[in-house]
């Protein structure tokens, strides 16, 4: 998130140039400065050169030079308080000439900008707020201040006055991105429900530099958890653990960070504010400002185990996971550097989930996951089954319903699906009729197919890895039904060759159902190709369009063989 600051404080921000301050605040006459001689003027002139030039030390005592001489000149002293920030030593000096600053001109929005974001940085929180508060009273646009604001609140676990200043960051500064932040407290505090009742993605397992054991770097969670007690308790009592490990895994998203966080309720926000870390790295929680931690499982090859997977307010890497679980994974799971994993996880509004419909969600996203997909982009199934709580780009009860099936099917029906995918459709369908047939040429696909027969224990139903000529060729006899759902592009037939296919294929009196691909881009013509099903014996008996997956526009007709 661009608007927050992520780097440790080194800097007290300088806000306006120095020479603009006394302009800003005219009309306060405390501020205004005597007469001074040329020569003065021109000794802040090299000062504040020093000062643009990076030469810091020579700014500080350039400054001081001018302080001890004209102690009264308040625009010398802001200059001196500002120069000793940006050095980073004397924070407790410049301290004392901000706070004499604020006395003289208290109603100046800039001076108590300044003066709240340095206590910030001294970590002097609670103190900062007045200041902070004051100044966007004073100056509503203050970006800078607004941003302090939430990050402060954040950081402090004040959720709902985080949510304001985050929400008001984007009135003022139409760049700021808090839409990952604002999403996540929206569906932690109820104010919305989150978008998916679960959330799938491969990730990479790998291992943190060990820079910090050998060179004294930032401490590891397991470090963090030992000097923070109170953290493991808080864990353990939300996840009914008995004990917990933690800093054996990270994981490097292989999916986009945001499909998560916009999509998923968190399970809870850690505030920064309540863990210590050791010198010289107290200011860390400040930059991380607190963690979002989620729910589910992690499974690797056949195996899994439960885990809370936390990722920080604002990351420093979008994509860095870092995972807890009661036991070490690394040990439980087989797992080294390297391994990609399948990540799972639930909001927790969501309905209970029984056990053995869980591993049966989870055996079939790790087939998905294991080869490149040309549905669902290898991010979600392209089929999904609403009343299973499968997610899917096509939801397999609407579509059955628009297409009217109901009408078409009876309990004696054989039914032939060309390009079944993962058999959600075809599932369904043969809990109605005598028996399913469904195929396709990815193996991946069709060993989802087998496991989601195997949970729902429908055994009238077949599926077969193999190609649209395979099936042909291996004589399959005749079928009642047949269902042709947006194949018949990547077929590759000219339509009457394909409409002669499906008549061979089908009884007298049979069903086609045949969908289109995308009516605005590859399958432009599809209504108007539908004139071959007429001229070659066929009765339309119903047609209509859907936009199941809110994406592509198809049409479909359902027709009937005459002779």
């Amino acid at each position: 998130m661009a608007c927050y600051e992520r780097r440790p404080r080194q800097h007290l921000s300088t806000g306006p140039p120095v020479r603009r301050l006394p302009t800003l605040i005219a009309s306060d006459s405390a501020w205004r400065r005597t007469p001074v001689s040329q020569p003065f003027e021109a000794r802040i002139a090299q000062a504040q050169q020093l000062q643009q030039s990076g030469q810091r030390e020579a700014a500080v005592a350039a400054f001081r030079e001018l302080h001890g001489e004209r102690p009264d000149d308040l625009p010398v002293r802001l200059s001196l308080a500002i120069a000793l920030g940006e050095l980073g030593k004397n924070n407790d000096e410049a301290l004392d000439h901000l706070l004499h600053i604020q006395q003289a001109v208290p109603d100046n929005a800039a001076v108590n900008s300044l003066l709240g974001r340095l206590l910030v940085r001294l970590r002097r929180y609670d103190e900062a707020h007045p200041y902070l508060h004051l100044a966007v009273q004073l100056d509503a646009e203050d970006f800078e201040v607004r941003n302090t604001l939430a990050t402060l609140a954040l950081f402090q676990g004040h959720l709902e006055e985080a949510y304001h200043w985050l929400a008001s960051l984007s009135t003022y500064e139409k760049r700021a991105d808090t839409a990952d932040l604002l999403a996540q407290l929206e569906m932690l505090q109820g104010m919305r429900q989150a978008e998916a009742s679960s959330f799938f993605g491969k990730a990479r397992v790998f291992a943190r530099s060990s820079h910090a054991a050998t060179v004294g770097g930032p401490p590891g969670a397991k470090a963090i958890m030992e000097n923070n007690p109170s953290q493991r308790d808080d864990l353990l009592a939300v996840t009914g653990w008995q004990r917990i490990e933690a800093g054996t895994l990270n994981l490097q998203a292989l999916f986009d960070p945001k499909d998560l966080v916009q999509k998923i309720a968190p399970l809870f926000f850690e505030s920064g504010n309540g863990i210590i870390y050791a010198a010289p790295y107290e200011h860390v929680p400040y930059i991380r400002m607190g963690y979002f931690y989620y729910q589910g499982f992690l499974q690797y090859e056949g195996r899994h185990a439960p885990v809370l997977i936390r990722r920080a307010a604002v990351p420093t890497s979008p994509d860095v996971l870092e995972v807890w679980a009661e036991h070490n994974l690394r040990e439980q799971l087989n797992l080294v550097d390297g391994n990609d994993v399948l990540c799972y996880l639930r909001s927790p509004d969501a309905a209970p989930e029984e056990s053995q419909w869980r591993d049966c969600k989870l055996d079939v996203h790790e087939n998905f996951f294991s080869q490149s997909q040309v549905f669902g982009a290898n991010k979600e199934l392209y089929q999904g089954h609403e009343g299973w709580d499968l997610p899917g780009a096509r939801p397999t009860l609407f579509r059955m319903n628009r297409y009217a099936l109901d009408k078409w099917l009876s309990p004696t029906d054989r039914v032939l699906d060309i390009g079944c995918n993962i058999g959600c459709f075809g599932i369904e369908v043969a809990q109605q009729v005598g028996s399913y047939l469904g195929f396709d040429n990815n193996d991946s696909l069709i060993r989802i197919a087998d496991r989601l027969a195997q949970h729902h224990k429908v055994e009238n139903c077949e599926f077969r890895t193999c190609t649209y000529e395979d099936l042909r060729a291996s004589d399959p006899g005749l079928f009642d039904v047949i269902f042709s759902f947006a194949v018949h592009v990547w077929i590759g037939k000219p339509m009457p060759d394909y409409v002669a296919d499906l008549k061979s294929l089908l009884k007298p009196g049979g069903i086609v159902v045949i969908e289109s691909n995308d009516l605005r881009m590859n399958d432009t013509k599809f209504f108007a190709n539908m004139r071959h099903f007429y001229e070659q014996g066929f009765f339309l008996l119903y047609q209509g369009q859907l936009v199941d997956d809110k994406v592509h526009h198809r049409g479909f007709c359902v027709f009937k063989r005459l002779d």
